[in-house]
């Protein structure tokens, strides 16, 4: 009796094992196990791009690459995406934010773009993955915030699964209609007005279902109770909505009595813009802007040119603003993240400008090295990530410059640097 207890219990602890994902043909396999040493943010991207590559032939193992990102977004450390306000965004921390935030390296952006990967191969399971979404709580904004919330892709995942993923037989029964009335019923911020109207205006409905929807819509404008920063950036995303039907409701929606005035002239709230906090004005790096424009311009303020660039005189100038770069710290600026993006501008800069040689070669370098050792990294990858992309993304693909930095990337040894690389060489292979 011991002895068949003991034979059953290794047969459940067998039976218990999780099959072996199924290997990958190359480069595809060598490419997934890059990605899942990266953050998990940039393991799904990476691996939903494999699949989005078009060259994958296998649909059951481009389903468990879609369903593998999906799991891998949700520790994104940015849970939803945010934009800057016009005129914020320059030099300034929360224009890094936005623009680190464009590269939709949140959890709902990257589950929502799963959904939309999984749609053509597998239209149900792309409405479960839908409904696996834990939608982020938008917290209220105030006056001071600079940067608000953006769910465009999610509605748009929303809209894609109800016109995609019925079957004829459920759409008999209105199901489509119900499932995204459930939808409107967990709206809860202004700034998803504008989204959901989009996507209503794209859904497949009757006229008098259509109808319906807009009067919802139309009811919750009318009776939502906005937060003033909230309020105040959805009168600028409605301003874009073509729908005749929420003209009322969208009359009645402008007369709230909330806003930031800098936003929305016409609102009633006092004149409060946000609080942004600018780069360039700490001393460290107001050392940093005039020797800096020296490098570039002319007495007359016109752009150097390469010959003004190669002689012994303008060398030495680069020469001694490397060493004032060096003597630069980080306790000289508002934070870690404001210094990384202040000298990671200083460096791309001098990349451009220093002709190629292996003084140009030593600033790669440098610029490796700073990236590779900040703290940011851990803190937050996607906004870490920004520069990198950004310095990468100035020099055309194949030319010197872009391929240099690409080595450099890859001898570096961080796991997203050597994982772009990759992506990048093994698509331009195929």
């Amino acid at each position: 009796m011991r002895i068949a207890r003991c034979l059953l219990c290794c047969f459940l602890s067998w039976t218990a094992i999780p099959a072996e994902v199924a290997k990958l043909p190359e480069p595809y396999q060598t490419l997934a196990e890059l990605a899942r040493a990266a953050p998990p943010e940039f393991t799904a991207d990476a691996l939903l791009r494999l699949v989005e590559q078009g060259h994958l032939v296998d649909k059951n193992a481009k389903r468990e690459l879609i369903e593998e990102a999906f799991r891998n977004a949700a520790s994104a450390k940015f849970q939803v995406r945010m934009r800057g306000l016009p005129g914020t965004t320059t030099d300034t921390g929360s224009g890094s934010l936005s623009r680190a935030y464009d590269l939709k390296l949140d959890m709902l952006s990257l589950q929502s773009r799963a959904v939309r990967d999984m749609l053509p191969l597998n239209s149900a399971e792309a409405r479960n993955l839908f409904t696996e979404i834990t939608r982020p709580t938008l917290a209220p904004l105030t006056c001071d915030d600079a940067l608000y919330y953006d769910l465009s892709d999610y509605y748009e995942a929303l809209s894609a699964v109800v016109n995609g993923t019925f079957t004829p037989k459920e759409r008999a029964k209105d199901e489509p209609l119900n499932f995204l009335t459930d939808y409107l019923g967990q709206v809860s911020s202004p700034l998803e007005l504008a989204p959901v109207a989009a996507a209503l205006g794209s859904v497949s409905a009757t006229k008098q279902q259509r109808q319906g929807l807009w009067a919802r819509l139309g009811g919750m404008m009318e009776t939502m109770q906005p937060d003033d920063r909230s309020y105040s950036a959805s009168l600028l995303m409605l301003s874009s909505v073509n729908a005749p039907e929420l003209a009322s409701s969208l009359e009645k929606y402008r007369q709230k009595s909330h806003g930031c005035e800098s936003d929305a002239p016409s609102t009633k709230a006092s004149d409060k813009t946000p609080k942004l906090d600018a780069y360039w004005h700490s001393s460290g790096s107001q050392q940093m802007l005039q020797p800096g424009k020296k490098l570039r311009y002319d007495k007359n303020n016109l752009p150097l040119s390469e010959a003004d660039r190669s002689t012994p005189e303008w060398q030495q100038q680069v020469s001694d603003y490397l060493n004032q770069i060096a003597d630069w710290t980080p306790d000289q600026e508002g934070s870690e993240a404001d210094f990384y993006h202040e000298k990671c501008t200083v460096l791309t800069a001098l990349i451009e400008l220093v002709p190629p040689g292996p003084e140009n070669d030593q600033i790669i370098a440098d610029y490796v090295d700073f990236i590779s050792n900040s703290d940011l990294y851990q803190q937050s990858p996607a906004e870490w990530y920004l520069e990198p992309h950004t310095l990468l993304d100035r020099f055309q693909p194949g030319t010197s410059l872009h391929m240099k930095l690409l080595d450099a990337y890859q001898r570096s040894g961080n796991p997203i640097l050597s994982l772009e690389v990759a992506l990048e060489r093994s698509s331009r292979r195929q």
